[in-house]
Parts: C-alpha cells; sequence; structure tokens
C-alpha cells in the first residue's frame, strides 16, 4: 500500500515539533509578560506633594514650564498642556515623545496627581492650574533601579524555565510517539529471528504512516520465514527418513552378498560397504541436527556424573578402534554431578572428540574446570596444528570442513554443529579457540542444575503438548 504524502512520517514529525516549538515559545512569551507585571501609576506621595505644591501655585511660574525646562532639584517638565488653542497648545520633551507618547498623554489626562515609573524615570503629575497642565519626570533612585532590575530579572528566568521545560516535553512526546514504536519494531526483529510466526506489534501496523509499513512488512517477513524454515525443515526429515529404509535393505544385500569365510574377497562389496555405512552415518546425523533445530527432542534429566560419562565415552572408543584408546584421555578434574540429559551430553562430547580424532594425530585431552556450584566447563582438547583464526566463527556451520584436502578421513562437516545444538538444548554453549601451547581447544559450558528442579522442569515438559514428526518409511 503506497503511502499517501499527508500521512508521511516526515511531514507529522515536521508539523508536530513546530506545534510543540510553538507552544512552548507562546507560553514563555505569555509567562514573561506575566512575570514582567507592567507598571501602573501609584497615588503621589505626600512629601512630594508638599515639596512640589510652593513651585507651582504661582500663575506666572506655572505658565512658564515648558518641556524640557528643569523645576527644581531633578526633576524637569515632561509635558504640558497651555490654554492657548492651536497645534502647539500639548507640548511633550522630544526624547520622551518618541518612546513613551502614549504613557504621556494617559496620565495628562489622570484626574489626580500620580507618579509612574517608566525604565529610565519616574514620571509625577498631572499637576493643574487654571487650564493649564503639565507632567514632571525625574531620575529613578537606586533602590527603584534595584527593584526594576529584579522584575526583569524574574522575567528572563521564567521565559527560561519555560524554553527548559518546554524543550523537555518535546523530547517525552517525540519520544513516545517515534521511539516507542522503534523499540517495539526492534523488539519484533528479534523476534523473526528467534523463529516467531506472530509479532507483538500491538496497534503498530494500523498506522499509516512509513512505521506501519515497515511493521506491516516485517509480519509479512515473519511469516514468509516461517513458512520457509518449516519446509526446509520438513524437506530435510522427510529426505532423511525416506533415505534409511532403502539404506538398510542396501545394507542386508551387501551383508549376504559377502562370504562369511573371506568377507575381503570382494574388494568391490567392501568398499561399497564401508560407502553404505558412511552415508547411513552422515543421514543419521542430518537427522538428529533437523530435530534439534526443530525443538522436538525431549529430554530425560537425570543425576548424571561427568566423570563416570567421559570415562565411559573413552572405553567405548577404544573397543570401536584400540588406537582410540590410546590417544584419549580424561584428566582428574572437579567434575560435577549434575541432573541432565546422559545421552544428548555424551552426543555433545562424543561429537567432540570425534571430530578431533579424525583431524588429529596426536593425543585427546578431556579435562574440566567447575566455576562454581552453578556452572562448569568441559574441555576438549587436541594437540594438532589449531585452526586458522578465520574459520574458528565456522567451525560449528553446518557441513563446514576445515581443508578436508588434508584430511580425508574427515566427516561431513556435521559434528561440530550437533555438539553445539545438542548443547543449546542442555541450556548451554560451544566455543572454540587455539590453545596457546597448540592445538585446537573446545569449551562446553554448561550449568549445574540440581535434580529437584530438573525434576520440576521435566513435569513442566511433560505437561505441555506433544509435538512429534510423522515418520514414514
Amino acid at each position: 500500500m503506497q503511502i499517501r504524502w499527508y500521512h508521511s512520517l516526515t511531514l507529522r514529525l515536521l508539523l508536530l515539533f513546530w506545534a510543540l516549538l510553538f507552544a512552548v515559545a507562546s507560553s514563555g512569551f505569555l509567562l514573561a509578560i506575566w512575570y514582567a507585571q507592567p507598571e501602573t501609576a501609584k497615588p503621589l506621595p505626600q512629601e512630594v506633594q508638599e515639596t512640589l505644591s510652593p513651585l507651582l501655585s504661582d500663575q506666572t511660574t506655572f505658565a512658564s514650564l515648558t518641556p524640557g525646562r528643569l523645576l527644581a532639584g531633578n526633576y524637569r517638565v515632561a509635558a504640558a498642556v497651555t490654554p492657548e488653542e492651536g497645534p502647539n497648545r500639548l507640548q511633550l520633551e522630544p526624547n520622551l515623545a518618541n518612546t513613551y507618547r502614549r504613557e504621556l498623554l494617559r496620565q495628562l489626562d489622570a484626574n489626580r496627581a500620580e507618579q509612574l515609573r517608566l525604565p529610565n524615570g519616574m514620571l509625577v503629575g498631572p499637576f493643574v492650574l487654571e487650564n493649564q497642565r503639565i507632567l514632571l519626570v525625574r531620575p529613578l533612585t537606586e533602590d527603584e533601579r534595584v527593584d526594576q532590575q529584579v522584575n526583569s530579572e524574574r522575567a528572563e528566568q521564567a521565559q527560561t524555565m519555560v524554553l527548559v521545560f518546554g524543550s523537555l516535553l518535546i523530547a517525552v512526546l517525540l519520544g513516545f510517539w517515534l521511539v516507542l514504536p522503534l523499540k517495539r519494531l526492534i523488539s519484533a526483529t528479534r523476534e523473526i529471528a528467534a523463529g516467531a510466526d506472530k509479532l507483538h506489534l500491538k496497534r503498530l501496523p494500523r498506522r499509516t504512516d512509513e512505521l506501519g509499513e515497515l511493521a506491516r512488512a516485517l509480519e509479512t517477513a515473519a511469516h514468509d520465514l516461517k513458512v520457509s524454515r518449516d519446509a526446509q525443515r520438513r524437506l530435510l526429515s522427510d529426505v532423511s527418513h525416506e533415505l534409511r529404509s532403502p539404506l538398510a535393505r542396501m545394507q542386508v544385500a551387501l551383508m549376504l552378498s559377502q562370504d562369511d569365510d573371506n568377507p575381503d574377497a570382494n574388494p568391490h562389496l567392501t568398499q561399497m560397504s564401508r560407502d553404505v555405512d558412511r552415508l547411513g552415518t552422515i543421514i543419521e546425523r542430518i537427522l538428529s541436527l533437523s530435530r534439534l533445530e526443530n525443538g522436538l527432542v525431549k529430554l530425560d534429566p537425570q543425576p548424571v556424573d561427568t566423570h563416570a560419562l567421559a570415562k565411559t565415552l573413552a572405553a567405548d572408543l577404544a573397543y570401536v578402534d584400540t588406537k582410540y584408546g590410546e590417544r584419549v584421555i580424561v584428566l582428574d578434574a572437579d567434575w560435577p554431578v549434575t541432573a541432565t540429559d546422559d545421552e544428548l551430553l555424551r552426543l555433545v562430547i562424543e561429537n567432540l572428540v570425534r571430530n578431533a580424532l579424525q583431524y588429529t594425530a596426536g593425543i585427546i585431552e578431556l579435562d574440566c574446570v567447575r566455576h562454581n556450584d552453578a556452572a562448569f566447563t568441559i574441555l576438549v582438547r587436541d594437540h594438532g596444528d589449531g585452526v586458522p583464526e578465520a574459520q574458528l566463527a565456522q567451525l560449528f556451520e553446518p557441513f563446514f570442513r576445515g581443508d578436508p584436502s588434508r584430511h580425508h578421513k574427515a566427516g561431513v562437516g556435521l559434528g561440530m554443529a550437533l555438539s553445539l545444538r545438542a548443547a543449546n538444548v542442555l541450556g548451554g554453549s560451544v566455543t572454540a579457540r587455539n590453545h596457546p601451547e597448540g592445538g585446537l581447544e573446545v569449551s562446553v559450558n554448561l550449568p549445574i542444575v540440581p535434580f529437584d528442579t530438573a525434576t520440576e522442569a521435566e513435569q513442566e515438559q511433560a505437561d505441555a503438548p506433544e509435538q512429534e514428526p510423522q515418520e514414514s518409511n
């Protein structure tokens, strides 16, 4: 759906920002006017009245007063209204008239003598004698200047506070309107990475702007990815299952074709038997990887002595090949007892050990480091040439093999991937590094789970609905 220009997020942001900025500026201006407290005329103090009255009681002296003339002390004439008719009847002091003409005219019409404070002087009057009126002005006293400055600073502080809190309000509103949807989109992206089909986007897909379009695109992508993953896993599982039956029949046919007295008499059948066994192993590993990735493996937590498990694994390898038994060494360490699935844990360690046996010709060491009562690490170290640093991150990718041309006995690159998936199911992780003294060291980091905790988790898993795949033979 194409976004119309009036639904554009850019236009909305501009309009919202302009509206908020206008509101903040207007509030600051109004608040500044409120705190400025415009001056109003006040009654003339009695002492000023008594001082000026004798000077203004003489008609001749009163008539001679013109704007700008000094009367007494700091008082000078600011405006005068003469009894003559004509354009010169109203006279104003030029400097004051340029800035305060309205105040002068309003004060001349007052019914009684008052004083009005101007920014640069105190206006006093009007004084009336017969048909004449005059206004006087004097400089402000020190106290009056201080009071005027305080009022000005108060207005500036009020304006600053409005701007600060207004900008904070703009940030909060823009945050709720824009940042929260972005966080929701980030969370939805993580849900897609985790394989979720339904995203928690709330009302975001209903928006008509770019964020709404992105939310709808994420919903579509999540659904398409889920369908693609399910189809891929289902295909992998189906193919693996369908191949098992013909392979089993081929193995039986080869066994019947071989001579019991001399099984190596026909080298072609011997080679075919080895290839069929290897192909069966590959299919079993692909099937196991598919089950792990689909979360179809159910845990059977039991108290497991990890040291005994490692010893049993080494003994089983020695039974398969005497040379393996000589090369695999289980070191004495603080091996813990933990509640876990012994078969899955064995799968993790065995695949790592077999991988080391295939790629190296030296000793394989199995060690354990117990960090505390909550975690431990099983270390599988070989004494080979190690792995190039650039390939360490690829070791756990399915079907990756490090330089297979030099290791013709290496597998198909599923052992490390299986170990990583199985460790994740057990609540742990697997990492690899080149040991400082040589060789590759793979660390299996696992939690130490008390048996009572594992029993509760097993009960919760048993109560959950089962989802087993349909197998076909």
